[in-house]
């Protein structure tokens, strides 16, 4: 059954507010123009309108004893920690690539000063052979 809002306005529960997905729930702390933040998880924003409810005497303070209840599993925590170490992993490889893009440059930069050292040994030698032909 899709969701209501005015049906859940006129008449809240605890037990609809918790059959309610994130988007859902959203929807009602806006109505109510209870401040909070999108990256907020699921239940945290459930308890802010819990809270709110139960502040402007629409529903009984027992709900916030019995009503939330914190995730026992570690999804937050576990997908938190990933992202960093996806993070770490991209800047590890942004590094490599670096020092990678720093050692051609040298390379070729080495690579263009023996070319240059080459040449002008050449034009020496060159010099050195047109001056000793002359000089016989």
């Amino acid at each position: 059954m899709p969701f209501n809002l005015d049906k859940f306005v006129a008449s809240p529960s605890v037990e609809e507010l918790d059959s309610l997905k994130k988007s859902e729930i959203v929807k009602v702390a806006k109505h109510y123009s209870i401040e909070f933040q999108l990256l907020m998880r699921k239940d945290e924003i459930k308890r802010y309108v819990l809270e709110y409810l139960v502040d402007e005497g629409i529903l009984p303070s027992t709900v916030l004893e019995t009503a939330i209840t914190v995730p026992t599993d570690n999804t937050f925590e576990l997908k938190r920690l990933e992202m960093e170490m996806n993070k770490e992993i991209r800047l590890k490889e942004r590094e490599r690539e670096k020092e990678k893009e720093e050692r051609e440059m040298q390379m070729q930069k080495e690579k263009e000063e023996r070319e240059m050292q080459m040449q002008k040994e050449k034009e020496e030698r060159e010099m050195l052979g047109y001056w000793g032909i002359r000089c016989f």
